[in-house]
């Protein structure tokens, strides 16, 4: 068995189909929702990683569309 130290963490890297995923959701949060914040956890369908998606602001929003682009 590997030591604590040897050990990897879960993982916390977004893949492509994960940045595909994300941007479906933040274009459907900016032509849907008026008020902020927005809290959801978006599941890939392709790899099924829970994607915490976190937006405060429309400000906000336009820099995670620009992350995710």
């Amino acid at each position: 068995m590997a030591k604590a130290s040897e050990r990897t963490a879960l993982r916390t890297e977004l893949y492509d189909c994960c940045h595909r995923e994300m941007r479906k959701e933040l274009g459907t949060i900016e032509q849907s929702y008026l008020s902020f914040p927005v809290i959801k956890n978006v599941v890939c369908p392709e790899c099924s990683f829970v994607c915490k998606l976190r937006v405060y602001s429309r400000d906000q929003l336009d820099e995670k569309i620009a992350a995710h682009s």
